[in-house]
C-alpha cells in the first residue's frame, strides 16, 4: 500500500515582501550553493554586489546575514528567487571530495565546485519529485541510503561479473546502459551547460547523497564515449565508497569495472579478431555498445593482440579518424542512453496536479531551472522502466 510523503514546502509560509524576511533566516550554504552553480568566485560574487570578497565569506560561514537590500542584488546577481537563500527545507551538502571526479588537473577547481553544486540540485529535485512519485528503490550492492561500502569482490573483473549475475543480465550485450541504472534507483543526468572548462570535466559520480548520482558530459556526443562513461562511474560507485578525486589506482579499477561489465571476456574472446579487421570490430562495436578503442584494448587485453599488432591496429585507428572514415554516433540517437527518470517522474506527478511551476515553488527556484535540469529528454517513445515508477495515494 502507497504511503503519502508530506509535502516539504515554505512557500506559504512567506510574506509577499521578502527581503527582510529572508534576511532574517538567511542560509550560508545557499549562498555557497548558488554562487558555485553560476560559476563565479566569493571575489567574483563581491564585486557585483558591492561588498568585500571577505563578507561575502562571512555571508557564506554564517558569521553575518546580508541586509535586506544585499538580499535582493544576490538573488538578481544568482538568478534566484530571494526565498531559496532561506533555511528549513531538505538541502544537499557534497563538497569536491565526495565526488568522484577523474582529474584534478584538467578542470578548474571552479568547474568542479560547479560540478558538485549541480550534483546537489539534481538529488533535491529528485527529493522533491518524490513527494508525489515513488521512485525505483537503490539496487545496488553495499548500498545504505548515502553510504556505500564494497558490497561485491573488490577485484574490478569479479565485481562486475557478480553484478551482471546480481541484475540477471546474462553474458550478452547491455542494450541501454542508462535505462538499466535508473531502474535500479541511481540518478543519471547529463551536465546542461557547456563551455570550455566543463568539457574537462568528462563524467563524475557521488555516494554521498541519499541516492547515489552519476553525472554524465555528451558534449562529445558520442555514445559509445557515453556509455563506457556511466560504466566507468557505476564502477566507482560500486568499488569506491570513499572518493579519493583524480587517484590513478580508482580511475584504472574503475576502468576495468567497465570494460568487463560492457563486454565480458567469456563471451568476448571468442568473437574479437586476433588479426586486425576493422570491418570485424566495426561489427562488434555495434552489437555490445563500445568505442573500436575498447574494443582494440580488449584484444590487447585478452591477449589476442601482441604488441606490435597491437601499435600498427592504433596508427590505422588513428588515421580513419584522421580521414574523416569514423564518425561520431550522437548519444539522442539511442533513447535507452538518454535520461528519463526525473522527466517521467514530474509525467507521473502530472496525474496529481503537479506542474513545472508546483516544483519550483516547493524547491524556490526559478522555474527555468527545473525545466533545465528535465530538458535532456529524447521525444521519441521508449519503453517504461518496467513500471517501477508508481503514483503516491
Amino acid at each position: 500500500m502507497s504511503t503519502k510523503r508530506p509535502h516539504l514546502s515554505l512557500a506559504s509560509a512567506l510574506p509577499l515582501d521578502l527581503s527582510s524576511s529572508v534576511a532574517g533566516a538567511f542560509d550560508g550554504a545557499r549562498l555557497t550553493q548558488a554562487r558555485r552553480l553560476a560559476g563565479l568566485t566569493k571575489k567574483d560574487l563581491a564585486s557585483k554586489i558591492d561588498v568585500t570578497p571577505a563578507a561575502v565569506g562571512q555571508y557564506e560561514a554564517g558569521g553575518i546575514r546580508p541586509r535586506p537590500e544585499q538580499v535582493r542584488r544576490i538573488a538578481e546577481v544568482l538568478g534566484m528567487p530571494a526565498t531559496f537563500f532561506t533555511a528549513g527545507r531538505p538541502r544537499a551538502a557534497l563538497d569536491t571530495g565526495a565526488v568522484h571526479f577523474r582529474s584534478l588537473r584538467s578542470a578548474p577547481a571552479r568547474e568542479r565546485e560547479r560540478g558538485v553544486s549541480f550534483t546537489e540540485l539534481v538529488w533535491e529535485l529528485a527529493h522533491a519529485l518524490e513527494t508525489y512519485v515513488r521512485m525505483p528503490d537503490v539496487d545496488l550492492p553495499g548500498w545504505d541510503g548515502g553510504e556505500s561500502t564494497p558490497g561485491l569482490p573488490t577485484d574490478p573483473q569479479q565485481a562486475a561479473r557478480a553484478l551482471r549475475k546480481r541484475w540477471d543480465l546474462g553474458d550478452g550485450p547491455i542494450p541501454h546502459l542508462v535505462r538499466l541504472l535508473e531502474s535500479r534507483g541511481i540518478l543519471v543526468t547529463v551536465l546542461p551547460y557547456r563551455n570550455p572548462d566543463s568539457r574537462k570535466l568528462d563524467a563524475f559520480s557521488t555516494t554521498h547523497l541519499p541516492r547515489p548520482v552519476v553525472v554524465l558530459n555528451d558534449e562529445r556526443d558520442d555514445v559509445y564515449r557515453h556509455r563506457f562513461s556511466c560504466a566507468h562511474e557505476l564502477g566507482h560507485l560500486l568499488l569506491h565508497g570513499e572518493a579519493h578525486p583524480g587517484d590513478i589506482q580508482h580511475e584504472r579499477q574503475a576502468d576495468a569495472f567497465a570494460a568487463e561489465f560492457l563486454t565480458p571476456a567469456v563471451s568476448l574472446i571468442g568473437q574479437l579478431p586476433t588479426k586486425i579487421d576493422f570491418t570485424r570490430l566495426g561489427a562488434l562495436q555495434q552489437t555490445w555498445g563500445v568505442s573500436l578503442d575498447s574494443m582494440l584494448v580488449r584484444c590487447r587485453e585478452l591477449g589476442l593482440h601482441t604488441e606490435a599488432v597491437s601499435g600498427r591496429a592504433w596508427r590505422r585507428l588513428k588515421a580513419l579518424r584522421a580521414d574523416g572514415m569514423l564518425p561520431s554516433t550522437p548519444v539522442s540517437s539511442y533513447p535507452g542512453e538518454v535520461p528519463v527518470l526525473l522527466e517521467r517522474a514530474l509525467g507521473m506527478a502530472r496525474r496529481k496536479g503537479v506542474s513545472v511551476q508546483t516544483v519550483a515553488r516547493d524547491l524556490h527556484w526559478p522555474e527555468h531551472l527545473v525545466q533545465q535540469l528535465l530538458e535532456y529528454v529524447d521525444p521519441r517513445p521508449a519503453l517504461d522502466l518496467q513500471d517501477a515508477l508508481e503514483p503516491t495515494e
